[in-house]
């Protein structure tokens, strides 16, 4: 089996397992708070239409960058 963020190959003890170890796990967990953080923050700033428009816009650029 091959870690889902690294791309390590590695021998999963449970069936659940989809990392390789903390440092990916913990990799993982930060990359979504900081994803759960931005949109909450851009979710109290939304006023107008023309605000979710651009909040879609920012969404998918966070998006692209944590993927990467």
């Amino acid at each position: 089996m091959n870690c889902e963020i690294c791309g390590t190959s590695f021998e999963a003890t449970n069936k659940n397992h989809r990392h390789c170890g903390n440092n990916c796990s913990v990799s993982l967990y930060s990359a979504r708070k900081k994803v759960r953080l931005s949109i909450k923050a851009a979710l109290k700033a939304l006023k107008t239409p023309e605000d979710v428009n651009n909040f879609n816009l920012s969404l998918s650029t966070i998006i692209e960058e944590v993927a990467q």
